[in-house]
């Protein structure tokens, strides 16, 4: 006789297909995301709630549970739902595009165990009452136990106030699983299995010093002070009234992982490596490398958005989500990039980015030659999009600015990673550092610079669909794809993209490489010197500057507190001598704290302001040595009788003083060079550990035998060449700084002088270039002047008398005579034609310079007159050298005798000590503009002022042999 007998299930099952099988609390989470994704939710979130026992809350706008759905679908583990039809229903739906289901096997749901041990479910379907549900996944534990015996209470209702009323009914209910309820039979199964569970729990931690409440004790205490409350619901779009359907999961008691997202404290690693876990896995939840310019990619991104919120008290903080996402724009500009679509043929088909330009050719590489693309529909592999972008993460060798590179490298370090999406998101674990399923890691161990890619350092995604891809399945715990043909035929695909693009276009065997990045790096070189020597000037801008401004302020005040100490400075006797001293002292002192640094070349609106300035500071140190001065003679007046007495007690002041400013300056010294040591320290560590770990994966490849001898030492030889020409990059710099401070040379006075030096040549290149098209324009301007002045001057002279005679000709004939001048006087500019030299006299320059500004004189009541000794002077020159000299001086002097309001007007040009001396009664140069004065576009002059007139007199002297100074 042949009896049939079905299998016995244990409770234990659930805990095994649940908690047991997903990897970790972030995955779980995923889990339970899809879930909402695949009840049509635009919006799923979790919040985690601080208190005495945090809660966490999973909430969605999804379409929600009947109290059937959650009985016959929620229930019932390995719906059939999931496997026999991906067709949802279109009110359902919620007005979105039908989704491809994201679950395949109906136990996602038992995720929740993974987050914590009690889960209060609600959810709410339109037009339909609230349902809920209260389990405790720790009754699943019991090994002792039926699947049968356990029973979930479920409750409806109708308001939102009455579930935390009913809350302690679903408790009660809830404890019986663990107590018995009516049945007898059931309560007594239920109570010999919590008698033999809890035997075995003791009997397992017996001898370990732990005092730990048998596993029913602790169910029935932590169940009877759950704190669920209205806080908990209040970010539930359906709870605040935003939505009519979806479902919210609370968790109380919830793990380790949850607990320590509402901690910031970084002291502890292992909480911040779970913090960075947790991000890791989550961020980019939703595909982020959707090509916003391509339409066909936009409409297959999901309407889905995520947050995750840490709550202390009613305070929010955002941990990520869609507002803390990047996206594929943030990373368009990467000078690295490889964009295409793999076909069912396994072949790769796109464009190529190297080093900042987009190669003209599109890109095409096979899958490997030994590679059988398998066809059959349950093991082929269908096409999918690729997306990478990456740059180089060494500074010198990267076309990215300075502000690009460090914004990359801010993105790296948060969201690096080569993931895989399906249908829009993220499947796990791929992209997580911890996994290497294409080997990039493993390839890179065997020769970093040749196969390029880094995981740490890369952005990318495979984009696959369900509806092409049916192959590529994920295992029940979600640790990545079952590890089919289709699968492995995926693996050898990629691979093969990364190490043909790593060898044609980016890694050191790349001809790209070879021929850009030597000029990459010396561009990069003279860029990072350039910005450098630009930071340095801004910091010497900025305080020139704030000083400026805080000095123009202070300095009247102490002016006028020295007007009126030196007004009534009086010694009356010797006693007064040494605090008269100490007040000069103290004078000096503030006064010599005032002072600035070199002023920039251009000072635009603070022109005015350092005008005042340097008045107040000439002021300052004029009446410091007035009452120094004064003093000394008060001092000759009194006459002390123990003069070394007061002298040594001004060495004392004095010596104090010193010793005061030498202190503070130490003091800094001594922060600085601490800070400075433990950094160097650390690079050294650094750079001393960098070749053993780039060389030791030779050393293993050489015991693997894919490497002989000879090649092992020759690629280890190179390796050693690299490392030490980048560590000389590094240290060298800094050992000449530190033996330049040895010999005492001012580092920041040599940077800034040189800084300023190169400044000015390049500004004197560009205006000399700038000066040489002005002079070719004159020359052509000149020319065709020249022509048309004969022309008109022989049309004038034909003309008839009785017409010549007339108002207007003479009008014309001025007019024409007036702009011959001006001709003659641009002639010397001329470049062209012979350069005559002959003896010119002082009164030949007197009367052509006087008859030229006649008329201006006149209008502005200017005396112009010349010494004897300048109509007796000869020299021998050109004539088109000389004069333009002396008309620029002139004009100059007009200019600057016409702000003068009152004074009496007047030029002279004579002779002083075998000088050539052009003089006027006007303001004079101010001391401080003197070194500039002859510098081109250096000029005070408030309108009609270029600075060229003496920049170009003093060259066109020079080249005579001449000179020029004020």
């Amino acid at each position: 006789m042949i009896d049939g007998v079905s299998f016995q299930t244990k409770a234990r099952t659930v805990d095994h297909l649940g908690r047991e099988q997903i990897a970790d609390c972030p995955t779980a989470i995923s889990e339970l995301w899809k879930n909402a994704f695949d009840a049509y939710a635009r919006k799923v979130e979790l919040n985690i709630y601080n208190g005495e026992d945090p809660v966490a809350v999973i909430s969605d706008d999804g379409h929600g549970m009947s109290r059937s759905e959650l009985v016959g679908r929620w229930l019932v583990v390995g719906t059939e739902s999931k496997a026999t039809s991906d067709t949802t229903p279109i009110a359902d739906r919620l007005g979105l595009p039908q989704r491809t289901r994201q679950g395949q096997k109906g136990i996602g749901r038992l995720s929740c165990a993974n987050l914590g041990p009690i889960l209060l479910l609600v959810s709410k379907r339109i037009n339909a009452p609230y349902v809920a549900a209260l389990i405790d996944w720790r009754l699943f534990e019991n090994p002792f136990l039926n699947l049968s015996d356990i029973f979930v209470p479920i409750v409806e209702f109708e308001e939102q106030s009455d579930l935390l009323g009913r809350l302690p009914t679903l408790i009660s209910a809830l404890k019986e699983n663990l107590t018995g309820g009516h049945d007898a039979s059931r309560a007594e199964r239920l109570q010999d299995a919590w008698r033999a569970y809890d035997q075995s729990h003791l009997d397992d931690n017996r001898g370990t010093g732990d005092r730990l409440l048998p596993p029913s004790e602790a169910i029935l205490s932590t169940l009877s002070h759950l704190n669920f409350g209205n806080r908990h619901f209040a970010e539930w779009s359906v709870w605040s009234g935003q939505a009519n359907h979806g479902t919210a999961l609370l968790v109380a008691q919830i793990n380790y992982d949850l607990r320590v997202e509402l901690d910031t404290d970084d002291a502890d690693p292992a909480a911040r490596a779970a913090r960075e876990r947790f991000f890791e896995t989550l961020s980019s939840f939703v595909d982020p490398f959707v090509d916003p310019a391509d339409d066909d990619d936009q409409r297959k991104k999901p309407d889905f958005s995520y947050s995750v919120r840490a709550w202390e008290g009613s305070v929010p903080r955002l941990i990520l989500g869609d507002q803390k996402q990047f996206d594929r724009r943030q990373l368009d500009g990467m000078e690295h990039q490889i964009v295409g679509t793999v076909g069912p043929d396994g072949a790769f088909r796109g464009r190529i980015k190297a080093f900042g330009k987009w190669l003209d050719m599109p890109c095409v590489i096979e899958p490997p030659k030994d590679l059988d693309i398998p066809q059959r529909s349950d093991t082929r592999v269908g096409p999918f999009d690729i997306y990478i972008a990456t740059m180089e993460f060494t500074a010198l060798r990267t076309t990215h600015s300075q502000a690009e590179f460090q914004h990359f490298k801010g993105l790296a370090e948060r969201y690096s990673g080569f993931m895989i999406f399906r249908d829009g998101l993220r499947v796990l674990p791929y992209g997580r550092t911890d996994n290497d399923f294409f080997e990039i890691e493993s390839r890179r161990s065997k020769n970093a610079g040749r196969e390029f890619w880094n995981h740490r350092q890369m952005f990318g995604r495979l984009s696959i669909s369900r509806a092409t891809n049916p192959n590529l399945k994920d295992k029940a715990g979600r640790e990545g794809l079952l590890d089919n043909r289709a699968a492995k035929t995926l693996k050898l695909v990629v691979s093969q993209i990364l190490e043909q693009s790593a060898r044609r276009y980016f890694g050191s065997d790349s001809d790209i490489r070879q021929e850009l990045l030597p000029q990459i790096t010396e561009s990069n070189k003279a860029k990072r010197a350039s910005e450098d020597r630009n930071k340095l000037r801004q910091k010497q801008r900025q305080e020139f500057r704030g000083k400026l401004r805080r000095f123009s302020q202070e300095l009247p005040g102490l002016v006028r507190e020295l007007e009126n100490y030196a007004q009534n400075l009086y010694i009356a006797d010797e006693g007064h001598i040494s605090r008269a001293q100490q007040d000069l002292e103290i004078f000096r002192e503030r006064a010599a704290d005032f002072r600035l640094p070199g002023a920039p070349k251009s000072l635009g609106s603070l022109e005015e302001t350092y005008t005042s300035y340097r008045d107040s500071a000439r002021a300052a140190n004029i009446l410091v040595e007035t009452i120094s001065q004064e003093l000394d003679a008060q001092i000759e007046r009194v006459a002390p009788r123990k003069p070394r007495e007061l002298l040594e007690r001004q060495l004392a002041r004095n010596a104090g003083q010193i010793h005061h400013r030498i202190k503070v300056s130490a003091r800094t010294i001594d922060e600085l060079q601490k800070a400075e040591f433990k950094r160097i320290r650390d690079l050294v560590s650094l750079r001393n550990k960098h070749f053993h770990s780039e060389a030791e994966p030779l050393l293993e490849r050489f015991d693997r035998g894919e490497l002989g001898f000879a090649e092992t030492s020759k690629l280890m030889e190179q390796m050693k060449s690299r490392v030490d020409s980048d560590n000389a990059d590094i240290f060298l710099p800094y050992i000449g700084a530190l033996e330049s401070l040895k010999e005492s040379i001012d580092l920041e006075q040599l940077a800034a002088f040189s800084m300023e030096e190169v400044s000015d040549m390049r500004a004197e290149l560009d205006r000399l270039n700038a000066l040489a098209q002005l002079g070719i324009a004159v020359e052509i301007v000149g020319h065709e002047l020249q022509a048309y002045d004969d022309i008109i001057g022989d049309g004038l002279g034909k003309l008839p008398n009785e017409v010549r005679s007339s108002r207007a000709v003479k009008d014309i004939e001025f007019g024409y005579q007036g702009l011959t001048d001006q001709l003659r006087f641009l002639s010397p500019l001329r470049l062209a034609g012979q350069k005559i030299q002959r003896w010119i006299t002082g009164r030949e320059i007197a009367d052509y310079v006087g008859e030229f500004f006649r008329l201006p004189m006149a209008k502005q009541g200017i005396v112009f007159s010349v010494t004897d000794a300048f109509l007796k002077f000869r020299v021998f020159d050109q004539q088109s050298r000389l004069l333009p000299v002396f008309i620029n001086l002139i004009n100059n002097s007009i200019y600057w005798l016409s702000t003068a309001q009152d004074a009496e007007r007047k030029i002279v040009l004579g002779v002083v000590d075998k000088e050539i001396v052009v003089s006027d009664s006007g303001p004079g140069v101010d001391a401080d503009d003197v070194a500039s004065l002859f510098g081109l576009f250096f000029t005070r002059k408030t309108r009609g002022g270029r600075g060229v007139g003496l920049y170009l007199s003093k060259a066109n002297l020079a080249a005579g042999g001449h000179r020029i100074r004020y």
